[in-house]
């Protein structure tokens, strides 16, 4: 029996390990399952002969700690670290959904590009934070990327990145000279990492260079097949560009990837803040099909719908253990009935609809909850319930909240899927859940529009002002004249800032004929200019300073409009 075997059927930390789902140069990686908790976990657990170097727990238990605190809806939570016989283990979310490495070895000719700029727009904005937080990766590849169903409305699925941090474990050690071990994966390598020296947040966003050339070509940019081919190959800066593999790579893509993988570090693109403004300018651009429409992700639902783990236990009735259970479509996929969840708060609905599909909706206080109900009060847990659609049914369970989940008058058991049918309300402290149909969306009153969506852009598109805040959920967005930004604590805003002294959507950040304005939204504790509380939907011009305080975060208006003589 392999080592791998060995551990099959073991339990470390209540979870049961059931399989390896991942093999590395650090340890194997096990799917594990909590019965109590109904809940997965990824298990990984490092080589003995790693763990028995020297000074290696001190090292390990920084690193897990360094990772453990990294806050991102698009970095993997750290659950526990320990020991486990001769070895150490580092426990994580299970992150249900395929890697990066396999949606490239699915298209051989490269991503849809409007998919790989929104993958890559979520990977970078997780470098802004991470570089922040003075932790860098070391180790971006395509597997340490993980594509799961979204908990942001305004995104297609949710790219998430792993193993923060943890190839800093193997430096200093003796299994660097040993064959086959490197720090750091060869292929997606900085040069100055090859070549051991000092590296900054720029060996991250040379991987991430390469992890782009690679999604939207099929293609890596060098024939690496060891750390000596890597050390010849990066230092060189003699690639194919991305455009002779692709024509349909645009011409500003090829020329960011390119800035990107620029042996000479210092010449090379400096922070994740210009990717992530150069993918977002991309993505403006790729938001419309060629017929005007919207675009559809072909992506959407292989990452969110495909290879679910089995649905945990669904608690029946009595009366519905008699009934023969319902044929299965022909197609083999139980049809989605449209579902739509409305939420009032004591008593006063919102005009906000949230539609349910296939994917899982978490409803909580984080602002990374898909549904976020957060109020001074209190009453609502982090992660409070979970909404499903099963073969035609929607099912609701509490997730151990503090205050309960209430169905039909009855506080729901934890863990424990139970059906939630229409027209019964859940309750979750001073907030109501209703369950709406598709033909009762249709026939409420639709809201007064804002004004008809902009046309697609013919031309570049240039952004001259930005907002930014490290604390914020994303850290940076450009401020476009068409579009005005909300700051707050719900998800659907366009800057998240979770903290309970942030109001749900706390102010609005747009662009007047004299430049940007601040409009506080009545927010509870005010939106702050020069220490002045600015009045409740005035428009109040955006100078003579360069930040603003919103509850205890300072957002920054960055300026780069072009100066004329």
């Amino acid at each position: 029996m392999s080592l791998a075997e060995q551990l099959i059927g073991q339990v470390i930390n209540n979870f049961e390990i059931q399989d390896v789902i991942g093999r590395g140069g650090m340890g194997l990686v096990y799917r594990a399952y909590h019965p109590d908790l109904q809940r997965y976990a990824a298990v990984k657990v490092m080589r003995p002969e790693l763990a028995n170097q020297p000074g290696f727990y001190e090292r390990f238990l920084q690193e897990a700690r360094t990772a453990a605190r990294l806050e991102h809806p698009n970095i993997v939570d750290v659950i526990n670290f320990g020991r486990f016989g001769d070895s150490f283990y580092l426990m994580m979310d299970y992150i249900d959904g395929p890697s990066l490495r396999q949606l490239i070895i699915e298209h051989r000719d490269g991503l849809p590009l409007w998919d790989a700029a929104q993958i890559f727009w979520q990977i970078a904005d997780v470098l802004i934070y991470s570089h922040a937080q003075g932790v860098l990766h070391r180790d971006l590849k395509p597997d340490n990327i993980l594509l799961t169903h979204s908990i942001r409305p305004n995104r297609p699925y949710r790219a998430v990145v792993t193993d923060f941090g943890l190839v800093k474990l193997v430096q200093n050690s003796i299994l660097e000279t040993q064959e086959g071990i490197s720090v750091g994966t060869p292929a997606y390598m900085s040069p100055e990492q090859c070549r051991g020296e000092d590296v900054d947040g720029r060996t991250d966003i040379y991987a991430l260079g390469v992890m782009l050339y690679e999604a939207v070509t099929g293609q890596r940019p060098y024939p690496i097949r060891g750390l000596f081919d890597a050390a010849k190959f990066h230092a060189s800066g003699k690639l194919i560009a991305p455009r002779a593999l692709n024509s349909a790579i645009p011409l500003p893509l090829d020329i960011l990837i390119r800035r990107m993988l620029i042996p000479d570090v210092s010449r090379r693109i400096g922070s994740a803040a210009e990717v992530v403004d150069a993918l977002q300018e991309l993505i403006t651009i790729l938001s419309k099909s060629a017929d005007g429409g919207p675009v559809t992700s072909r992506l959407q639902r292989r990452i969110t719908q495909e290879g679910k783990l089995p649905r945990v236990h669904l608690e029946k009735t009595v009366a519905e253990e008699e009934e023969p259970s319902t044929p299965a479509a022909t197609s083999g996929e139980a049809p989605i009935a449209p579902f739509y969840i409305q939420v009032a708060y004591q008593e006063e609905w919102e005009d906000k609809m949230y539609p349910l599909s296939s994917a899982p909706v978490q409803v909580g206080r984080l602002a990374s909850s898909s549904i976020v109900l957060d109020r001074p009060d209190r009453y609502i847990s982090k992660k409070h319930c979970e909404i499903v659609i099963e073969e035609g049914r929607v099912l609701i369970r509490d997730l151990g909240s503090t205050n309960g989940t209430i169905l039909n008058d009855e506080k729901l058991k934890p863990n424990i899927f139970h059906e939630w049918p229409p027209g019964v309300e859940v309750r979750l402290g001073p907030f109501t859940l209703a369950l709406r149909t598709d033909k009762e969306v249709n026939a409420l009153p639709s809201p007064p529009a804002e004004g008809a969506p902009p046309r697609a852009p013919t031309t570049k598109i240039h952004f001259y002002h930005f907002l930014s805040c490290v604390e914020a959920i994303p850290t940076r967005l450009p401020l476009a004249p068409d579009r005005a930004l909300v700051i707050g604590r719900a998800a659907d805003c366009d800057m998240v800032l979770d903290h309970p002294h942030v109001s749900k959507h706390h102010c609005r950040i747009q662009l007047g004929e004299a430049g940007p304005e601040i409009v506080d939204l009545r927010s509870t504790n005010g939106t702050f200019l020069n220490e002045q509380r600015l009045p409740a939907h005035v428009p109040i011009p955006w100078k003579d300073a360069t930040t603003i305080n919103v509850g205890p975060f300072t957002v920054t208006l960055e300026d780069h409009t072009p100066q004329t003589s």
